[in-house]
């Protein structure tokens, strides 16, 4: 596969960007996650206290603070409604997850093939490529994990020098553990026990030192000022509920232990049979192979072997497995390019590119709430299908860089041309901004908080700017009403509660949210 196409790369960003940028400048943050973090972010702002997180005035400690601390630059700058002040940190830490991949590739001293195809094979996947766009953490804490893989391949090396790569090693870990919990330590720590002999002498190099110190006073430089503010109830919670317990009994994210198996190959694409091809032949030599390609072999492995076992599972969790995943079917179709298994697992790589082209045209684009004209659901799925079809026509011509710079291309254009064209239904689905705006227009107590009746979406609190109560009974929703208040509630649940009390009210507006819609409920005059 030897050298890289000239330009191939730029292309392959300015695509990406191209398409994020304009996704982020044309909808709303969605729920549930973007607005809470968002909201968590200008209350943060607001209480001028970077150390204590709060979510609606309630101590927040489902995630650590440092990417709110990233996230705050962006939303004092483009405003904290803006869904591009929340795409902006991804989008550079999946600049940097790429060029984190190339230092990755360069620590094993692989083939410049692999050094140069290995992140555009990352930057090109599914998963990475549209998450470039979303508020979310996952991309940051992946850069995390990616530099301090580097730094442990370095640490496996007996010829290089310790000190420097253990101190970074422990700092990387540090900011992983900052963004997202300890999961950045369990990674390495893992894939180390595949590696034999080299992996006890590495695990010896990286706990011999000041590095475990130094991480832990840079996590503690953030738990003791926030811990002064939440008190140790607040300190259980986050060190013990948010990361033991998710481990041991998950209280969100639930799936069975074959969940991963069936969502990688889709976030991965077009690469997961490459990257599968590549592990397995990975491991039937494993042996002949340096310490370097060893961990790059083992890291996904172990990685998803433990993700399995975790009660709690999301798409997002095997992020951090992507680059490693990435430079092993580099270096598998690096090894042999003209080799028959390797132009056939190419060719059949196109395979779930077309199909979900495929499926945006009949399936999903038809659909009542998606509505996408003809025209749009050509353009969104033909992004994909059409450089598919010409990869999988240079693969049989044996034009196999040709075809696989063809295949890094499906992705990113898709990013450009079909994201203008399903972002704005999706909008209309996720955006909780129309319900506030209802809301705020009915219920003319902005002192006082809102109040939503079951659950109410961040996006109420995001977009009205006040404070929400949850009502959790009838009782309350009755005594709410009787006050004058608006409630914000469920359609079906509101159907419910008619139903089954003698309840009464006015329906002072209805606004469609997801597949059902937010009523906003008043006394009956």
């Amino acid at each position: 596969m030897m050298s890289t196409p000239r330009g191939l790369t730029f292309v392959l960003i300015c695509l990406v960007i191209a398409g994020t940028l304009w996704a982020s400048l044309s909808r709303d943050p969605w729920d549930p996650d973007e607005t809470r973090y968002l909201e968590v972010t200008r209350e943060m702002i607001h209480s001028g206290n970077p150390f204590f997180l709060t979510f609606d005035a309630e101590p927040y400690t489902d995630k650590p603070p440092l990417f709110f601390w990233m996230l705050a630059p962006f939303v004092m700058i483009f405003g904290v409604d803006s869904a591009l002040a929340g795409a902006l940190p991804s989008l550079l830490a999946w600049l940097v997850l790429g060029l984190a991949t190339r230092r990755i590739a360069q620590a094993a001293r692989c083939s410049i093939g692999v050094i140069r195809w290995g992140p555009v094979m990352l930057m090109s996947s599914l998963l990475p490529a549209l998450l470039s766009g979303g508020c979310r953490m996952d991309m940051l804490f992946a850069v995390w994990c990616a530099l301090a893989l580097e730094r442990l391949i370095r640490l496996a090396d007996p010829s290089e020098p310790q000190r420097r790569h253990h101190l970074f090693f422990w700092l990387w870990i540090a900011l992983g553990i900052l963004t997202k919990g300890p999961l950045a330590l369990v990674f390495p720590l893992i894939a180390l026990l595949f590696t034999g002999r080299n992996g006890w002498f590495t695990f010896k190099r990286i706990f011999r030192g000041w590095g475990p110190l130094l991480a832990v006073a840079i996590v503690c430089a953030w738990l003791f000022p926030a811990a002064l503010t939440g008190g140790m109830t607040w300190l259980n919670t986050i060190v013990i509920h948010q990361s033991a317990g998710r481990i041991t009994s998950s209280f969100a994210h639930q799936a069975p232990w074959w969940y991963h198996l069936a969502t990688i190959p889709l976030t991965l694409m077009p690469w997961s049979l490459l990257a599968l091809a590549g592990l397995i032949a990975a491991f039937s030599r494993y042996q002949t192979l340096d310490a370097g390609l060893r961990l790059i072999a083992a890291y996904p492995l172990a990685g998803l072997i433990f993700l399995s076992l975790l009660s709690g599972k999301t798409f997002l969790y095997p992020l951090p497995l992507f680059p490693a995943a990435c430079l092993a079917a580099a270096w598998w179709l690096d090894g042999s390019p003209e080799h028959t298994a390797q132009r056939i697992v190419l060719g059949l790589s196109g395979l779930l590119p077309a199909l979900l082209g495929l499926g945006i045209i009949f399936i999903v684009g038809p659909r009542p709430d998606m509505a996408l004209a003809p025209w749009q659901r050509m353009v969104a799925g033909g992004a994909l299908i059409l450089p598919v079809l010409v990869s999988i026509m240079a693969v049989l011509l044996i034009r196999m860089k040709a075809a696989t710079a063809l295949l890094a291309l499906s992705i990113p254009l898709f990013a450009a041309a079909g994201l203008p064209q399903i972002v704005p239904p999706f909008d209309r689905l996720l955006s909780t901004r129309p319900v506030a705006a209802a809301y705020a227009k009915v219920d003319r107590s902005p002192a006082l908080p809102g109040l939503a009746y079951g659950r109410f979406e961040p996006g109420f609190v995001l977009y009205t700017k006040r404070p929400f109560k949850v009502l959790t009974s009838v009782p309350q929703l009755s005594q709410a009403l009787a006050s004058g208040r608006a409630v914000a509630i469920n359609i079906r649940t509101a159907g419910q509660i008619r139903r089954k009390t003698h309840l009464n009210w006015n329906v002072a507006a209805a606004v469609p949210y997801r597949h059902t819609k937010i009523l906003i409920i008043r006394r009956q005059m």
